[in-house]
């Protein structure tokens, strides 16, 4: 454990050490619901530049957050068993520190390349909204809330299509909670969102 613990917070694997806890809190803060909606989505990495540079890197089709946690992941395994196997053995001067620079460099080079091949099989996973067959396929359709709660203002929920797995972004007069169970009545252009029901409710043909 000293060892572990030694290599961990020592240059370079440090870098990374200190990247992962980071991804450890966000995650922890994420799946717990704390952070609301926009923190538990991520940025997709949709925009011009960054989706481009993304797509470069082979990173493109998950949640940001996903991308730089696996990256930092794979990063922190072969750095640290670089040092173990041939850092420490090189003592603490120029040259370890010439060493750990090396490493650095290509520990985040591979750890780009892994990231890239551990996220093919995510991608559908995580196909967005806007690719959706059409609105007529959805009404009805039964979702669960995955958001801490649903309003009238925000919320997320998990459906299936055709084998699809959809994240929408929802909408309820009727306040949910996760895990509850709702149907998808209509599409609100204006919000990019569904307005959903609980099941119960329609099933009792008590909405409008």
């Amino acid at each position: 454990m000293p060892l572990f613990v030694f290599i961990s917070t020592t240059f370079p694997t440090a870098i990374f050490s200190a990247l992962l806890v980071m991804a450890v809190i966000y995650w922890l803060i994420s799946l717990s619901g704390l952070g609301g909606d926009d923190l538990a989505d991520g940025d997709m990495g949709d925009g011009l530049e960054t989706g481009g540079l993304l797509a470069t890197l082979g990173l493109e089709g998950v949640p940001l957050p996903l991308a730089i946690t696996l990256v930092t992941l794979f990063g922190w395994v072969i750095s640290y068993f670089s040092e173990l196997l041939l850092g420490i053995h090189l003592g603490s001067g120029a040259l370890h520190w010439l060493f750990g620079a090396v490493v650095l460099c290509l520990s985040f080079a591979a750890g780009i390349f892994l990231a890239s091949l551990s996220i093919k099989p995510l991608r559908p996973l995580f196909k967005p909204a806007l690719n959706l067959p059409t609105e007529q396929r959805l009404a009805g359709l039964v979702c669960t809330v995955r958001s801490g709660s649903v309003d009238r203002t925000r919320g997320r929920a998990d459906a299936y299509v055709e084998g699809d797995h959809l994240i929408l972004q929802v909408r309820s007069d009727t306040p949910l909670e996760r895990g509850d169970r709702a149907i998808l009545i209509n599409y609100l252009a204006d919000e990019d969102a569904y307005r959903i029901i609980p099941e119960g409710e329609f099933h009792d043909g008590s909405h409008d």
